[in-house]
């Protein structure tokens, strides 16, 4: 005789408390990807810093002259830009990988973390074509004008390499408004749907917002001190942000404890 199992059984099961990270979907999407997903974040954050430590910095970015000048003395410029790309790339995978646990959410939590995954991947291909111009083409053309004799050759290379100039500031403000927007949607993702520590989601919020006003700021005046004043706060927030969530990413990959 097969004896069925109680309701009260069932219930008991059903009702069991669920294995740390699971409300988050952490064994879902595969220990091993939240692992590197955690250590990707790092790893961007870290190369990021040691990018802009390398990256020339004396002359006023908005003095075109100057800025021109120190980037032609510039022997590392392009591979300077090629590790702010991979830098950018690896802090990308952590929140597309946010993203993805978000998404498991019901309601407005998951809504807003599909429109964080579609603006992370947006501002990687923004920035991607902002290295190219940045990095590659204009320290090309940089280097044609001085190297080209006085004159009306000078005076043209002059003003491609302007142009290029305009045209990565307008790059630079689009890539901070979508990155701003990333931040803003998953940490509110987080705020409200709490499947993270719900002080994360306010942290990448507040830096969210900052970094969409800072993007209208370049935008508007490119690299200048007001747009750099705007992004001051919010970037060390999105370093708190970017270590706190690769903690907790690290922690879900962890195998839950069979014990009390």
């Amino acid at each position: 005789m097969t004896t069925q199992p109680s309701r009260v059984s069932v219930a008991a099961t059903s009702s069991a408390p669920r294995p740390p990270g699971t409300d988050a979907g952490g064994p879902e999407l595969g220990r091993a990807v939240l692992r590197l997903a955690a250590a990707a974040g790092v790893l961007g954050l870290v190369l990021e810093v040691a990018m802009d430590h390398l990256h020339p910095s004396s002359a006023q970015p908005n003095d075109t002259v100057a800025a021109f000048r120190e980037y032609s003395r510039s022997g590392a410029w392009t591979a300077v830009h090629l590790g702010q790309l991979a830098a950018a790339l690896l802090i990308m995978a952590t929140l597309v990988t946010i993203a993805r646990l978000g998404a498991r959410r019901p309601g407005m939590a998951g809504a807003l973390s599909v429109g964080g995954g579609v603006t992370a991947v947006l501002f990687a291909a923004v920035f991607a074509v902002q290295m190219a111009v940045d990095g590659v083409a204009l320290k090309a053309a940089v280097h044609a004008w001085v190297s080209a004799p006085a004159g009306a050759d000078r005076t043209a290379a002059f003003l491609v390499a302007e142009g290029l100039r305009s045209l990565e500031k307008g790059l630079a403000g689009v890539f901070q408004i979508l990155s701003g927007l990333t931040l803003l949607t998953l940490g509110l993702s987080i705020a409200f749907g709490r499947w993270l520590p719900r002080w994360l989601g306010w942290v990448a919020a507040v830096a969210g917002a900052g970094t969409v006003v800072g993007g209208v700021a370049t935008a508007h005046t490119g690299f200048s001190s007001t747009a750099s004043a705007i992004m001051a706060v919010p970037s060390v927030l999105v370093a708190v942000f970017l270590l706190g969530v690769c903690v907790c990413l690290w922690r879900l990959a962890q195998p839950a404890s069979g014990g009390p």
